[in-house]
């Protein structure tokens, strides 16, 4: 009887484990791949000279079209917030867009316009994106894997303790 209450610990410290790993956005074995060294506006500067190398980033979903048997989806590129699960910070501006590649599977029912993202993959090169009516050169990733997160979790209003109200 005396081990009943240990047990329930292990038992729930194990759910909270793996609860933990399920929250981050790269799994540990794609994270080794990764080239963390590497930022997002050497990327951009020069993506032809960064070719074959696999990277993280993230942001927002601008748009997705379809495309040779798979998917292009363009991305508003924010960094990482800093913690351990590599969200996209979206209390920061934009940076620039990307391109990643789907290749033949079908898409996450929740990736849509507007969604923040986490992705890996290894770059290919630029292509050109028309924004605005202007054609601009930007990275295009082969995507190996991709998180697509849920609403974001910063307050929009909040009342505090002693009626105090923030937006």
């Amino acid at each position: 009887m005396l081990f009943a209450p240990l047990r329930k610990l292990i038992v729930a410290a194990g759910i909270c484990g793996i609860a933990a790993g399920c929250a981050a956005g790269i799994p540990p074995q794609v994270a080794e791949q990764v080239s963390w060294g590497l930022s997002f506006p050497e990327i951009r500067r020069q993506p032809e000279a960064y070719r074959g190398r696999v990277v993280a980033l993230g942001g927002i979903v601008r748009h997705i079209e379809a495309a040779n048997g798979g998917y292009r989806v363009v991305v508003s590129e924010l960094p990482f917030d800093g913690s351990s699960r590599h969200r996209p910070a979206v209390d920061q501006l934009p940076r620039g867009r990307f391109i990643v590649l789907i290749h033949g599977q079908a898409l996450p029912s929740d990736l849509r316009p507007g969604a923040e993202i986490t992705v890996v993959g290894e770059i290919l090169g630029a292509d050109m994106s028309p924004e605005a009516g202007v054609d601009e050169e930007v990275p295009v990733l082969d995507g190996h894997h991709l998180k697509v997160w849920g609403p974001s979790w910063w307050p929009r209003f909040l009342i505090g303790v002693w009626g105090g109200i923030s937006i």
